[in-house]
């Protein structure tokens, strides 16, 4: 990946030429507006629809041209926002690290099989190498019971959480904490090398959390490519063909790492036999599962926003006329199961990429996210809605660990 993809804004590249803002697949603005936009933003002035509607997938980064790295500047924006005022209130609940939070309110409610699992994945005994789940998986580890993982040491927990939403946020401080936590938990371990499987961590941990001051010495290799590698070898069977058509959500971050990694759960699905047929935004200029509508300083994880971003992608799959709708990532995953559950118009069923090499290997999926979907909606309504009139503002807490 071309790294400079995460450099600042450079004003001196950009020739406010609007092609960011027109062909951004979530505001898609007329050129004039978007040319307009571009101005506001640079010369420090309130927008009409950036500032308000940018889910932060970095999208624009790559449309731009000259390689002026927009998308910085929004998100530099609502850093200096969320400074100056703090965000609203009731976006406390979307925060990793706070005591309820839509994650710890489903972990709370979850099977006592998985449970048990939870915390045998908790353990800091000292380990050579580790499988780290990321949050997504914490919260749906049911999604690791198959041979699939035989050999693999997961290790995790949503106090291990690489921080991938707060930098999404302009949340800066927050990241800086966030590597405290990551020495502290990995120096327990002593770690020679982690496997991930979590695309937006793998990125995190590769390019992101270095500028925060992390080092890292432990080697760091993204699971997807060794999954490939074991269907086509043959260590895992492929003993049933999966006849499905099928569209595939890209993960915000597939495009950080090109055309050549975007192409391996192609690979992956495309050998157990499920026909891939591409979204209208795929691959570059993808839309983002539905979180990233909640990212803006000036929606705070607003529970609209987030269910129109939702039903912006679910229909943006919905309109390839597949039989099912793939994901490689387990937030999306959990995205598109809550979203299902508000938008019934979506009839297709969800499955990740996990789900169907198990069909194919002759596995039984457990197939419990719909119920997980519901789960996550009924926290939002009981934590999150009744906080939605006030008024109040909100700042995270220290977050940081110090090992002593």
């Amino acid at each position: 990946m071309d790294r400079t993809v995460f450099d600042p804004f450079d004003l001196e590249k950009c020739t406010f030429c609007g092609e960011c803002f027109n062909k951004c697949p979530v505001m898609e603005l007329p050129l004039s507006v978007a040319i307009d936009e571009m101005k506001k933003l640079v010369n420090g002035e309130m927008t009409k629809h950036v500032l308000q509607k940018c889910t932060s997938c970095f999208t624009c980064n790559f449309i731009c041209p000259e390689g002026a790295n927009p998308t910085q500047l929004i998100v530099e924006k609502w850093h200096d926002d969320y400074q100056e005022n703090g965000m609203k209130e009731f976006g406390s609940y979307f925060m990793t690290h706070e005591k309820v939070n839509f994650r710890s309110y489903v972990l709370e409610r979850l099977p006592e099989d998985e449970k048990e699992m939870l915390r045998e994945w908790e353990s800091l005994e000292p380990v050579d190498e580790i499988f780290y789940p990321g949050c997504n998986i914490v919260t749906s580890p049911y999604l690791t019971k198959s041979k699939i993982f035989d050999g693999l040491n997961i290790r995790g927990s949503l106090g291990m959480c690489c921080g991938e939403t707060y930098f999404r946020m302009g949340h800066y401080e927050e990241v800086k904490q966030v590597v405290s936590r990551l020495n502290y938990y990995f120096g327990k371990m002593k770690i020679k090398k982690m496997i991930i499987p979590c695309t937006a961590g793998y990125n995190m941990f590769t390019n992101i959390l270095p500028r925060f001051g992390a080092k890292f010495d432990f080697e760091i290799e993204h699971f997807y490519p060794t999954l490939l590698k074991k269907l086509e070898s043959g260590e895992l069977k492929v003993i049933k063909n999966i006849n499905y058509t099928a569209t595939l959500q890209e993960s915000c971050y597939g495009k950080m790492f090109g055309e050549e990694f975007m192409s391996i759960p192609r690979k992956i699905l495309e050998f157990i036999g499920v026909k891939i047929v591409e979204e209208k935004y795929n691959k570059y200029d993808m839309l983002c599962c539905g979180i990233g509508g909640g990212f803006s300083q000036y929606s705070n994880y607003n529970p609209i926003d987030i269910t129109l971003s939702t039903i912006k992608s679910l229909n943006n799959a919905k309109k390839a006329e597949t039989d099912i709708l793939s994901v490689y990532c387990a937030g999306c995953l959990q995205m598109f199961s809550t979203g299902k559950v508000a938008y019934p118009l979506f009839n297709k069923p969800v499955y990740h990429i996990f789900e169907l090499v198990q069909m194919a290997i002759g596995e039984k999926p457990l197939r419990r996210q719909d119920e997980r979907g519901k789960t996550f909606l009924m926290g939002t309504i009981k934590n999150q809605i009744p906080k939605m009139l006030s008024k109040k503002r909100y700042k995270l807490g220290d977050i940081s660990i110090k090992d002593e």
